[in-house]
């Protein structure tokens, strides 16, 4: 028993040696570290990510991709309503789309500016485009109204029943409301109109001329554009033979003349030429109200139809605005546009749209950038927003609240010819206005 006490006496020793020989190799490590002075941190570098492949998504995870932070509505305008252009009507245009981007700041407008016709032009872009690249299509663009029937006969347009505001909607004049319908449907809507009225001296005449009786007896030289257009008659021949109760169309839509309104325009032509008001040489010379505006500025009319933007951009203090001259006064007067057409497909993209359009025909708005340019406004709340007199705001009222749509171009393809060789034959004292209106029946008829 001694021996083996022995060993385990060792056994005890030595393991106390080894605790005593870790408490000095500790105490060296540490001792050091407390009697230096502290030390400055030195800043370490970021320790690599780890990196890690993750699991596909099962067959019910939704995986949400972030929306942009702006959304661009692309707008496709035409070379005359150009925003970068010059003059004022476009640094306004301009302006109003710029502060349409500070209104909504999650949008902003793109302006893409084309030609009106031809190849590369708005329809036919659209066209091309709809099928070999979809996705360059606009959101909105602005056509004519003859191309607005045409692009939206092709599929090209969608309609905007149920989309328009309804305070814009029932803000419109009644020729605004037919320029944009196709088919029983609205497919534009004007930002800009134009069309012919009268222009007269009210130091010539004592008030304006409203029907034939009064121009036959101001005794005041009347002219108008007789000379005929690519599609026959003028504007203003054409709008007085609606004004006395005339009909372009029977109840099958097919183009027609009337022989009574017709004789009565042609025997007022006739009986002015004898009163000395209309001169035949010099309103068969005239091709157009330009021409007609040039002369009255000239003062070598005192009584003209004349173009709109003409007489609105060109001011003469000594002229006055007014309604073409009809059988009883009704106004009457031929109205054309340049239409906003909704491109899109996309339902929210339709509602961003439409709040382009609602900001562009806001009455102020509206109103000041069409009279900027010399466009007429397409609505009443436009029309109120204009820096004219009271007598003019009234005038402008009743031109546009008669107005009616150009007819369109397949009805007065049919109907031009024979109007214009009917007008020509009484002013060249080759015909009666009862005959020339009776070959002019005869013609347009089947």
């Amino acid at each position: 028993m001694p021996g083996r006490t022995q060993r385990k006496r060792g056994a005890e020793e030595r393991g106390i040696g080894v605790v005593l020989v870790c408490l000095l190799i500790l105490l060296l490590v540490t001792l050091p570290t407390a009697c230096a002075p502290p030390s400055t941190p030195v800043p370490t570098s970021p320790l690599p990510a780890p990196s890690f492949t993750a699991p596909p998504p099962t067959a019910t995870s939704t995986v949400a991709a972030p929306g942009p932070l702006v959304v661009t509505l692309t707008l496709w305008l035409p070379e005359d309503l150009n925003p970068y252009g010059e003059g004022p009507e476009a640094a306004l245009l301009a302006q109003q789309l710029a502060d349409f981007g500070q209104a909504y700041s999650d949008l902003q407008v793109e302006v893409i500016v084309k030609k009106v016709q031809g190849r590369g032009g708005l329809l036919d872009f659209l066209r091309t485009a709809s099928v070999a690249a979809p996705s360059v299509l606009p959101d909105l663009v602005v056509l004519n109204a003859t191309d607005l029937r045409l692009a939206a006969q092709a599929g090209l347009l969608q309609p905007l029943d149920g989309l328009l505001p309804a305070d814009l909607a029932a803000d419109r004049f009644p020729f605004a409301i037919g320029l944009g319908e196709v088919d029983g449907q609205t497919m534009g809507v004007p930002i800009a109109a134009e069309l012919e009225h009268l222009a007269y001296r009210p130091a010539l005449l004592a008030r304006a001329p409203v029907t034939w009786t009064d121009v036959l007896s101001a005794e005041v030289p009347f002219v108008f554009p007789a000379a005929g257009q690519e599609d026959g008659v003028n504007d203003a021949t054409l709008a007085q033979y609606l004004g006395a109760g005339g009909r372009l169309t029977d109840v099958e839509g097919k183009p027609q003349l009337e022989a009574e309104p017709l004789a009565a325009v042609l025997d007022f032509y006739a009986q002015a030429t004898v009163a000395g008001v209309i001169s035949p040489t010099v309103v068969l010379s005239l091709a157009d109200a330009d021409g007609c505006w040039e002369r009255f500025r000239d003062w070598q009319a005192g009584m003209a139809v004349v173009d709109s933007r003409r007489f609105w951009t060109e001011p003469d203090v000594h002229a006055a605005p007014g309604t073409i001259p009809t059988r009883d006064g009704r106004p009457v007067a031929l109205a054309r546009g340049w239409m906003l057409a909704l491109v899109t497909e996309d339902s929210e993209q339709q509602e961003r749209a439409m709040r382009l359009v609602a900001w562009l025909l806001d009455p102020e708005r509206h109103g000041a950038w069409t009279q900027s340019a010399g466009y007429l406004p397409a609505t009443l709340g436009g029309l109120a927003a204009w820096t004219v007199t009271e007598d003019e705001q009234a005038v402008l009222g009743a031109i546009l609240g008669g107005a009616q749509p150009v007819p369109p171009s397949t009805v007065r393809a049919a109907v031009g010819p024979p109007l214009q060789a009917a007008l020509e034959a009484v002013l060249e004292g080759r015909r009666s206005p009862a005959d020339a209106a009776a070959d002019a029946v005869r013609a347009t008829g089947p």
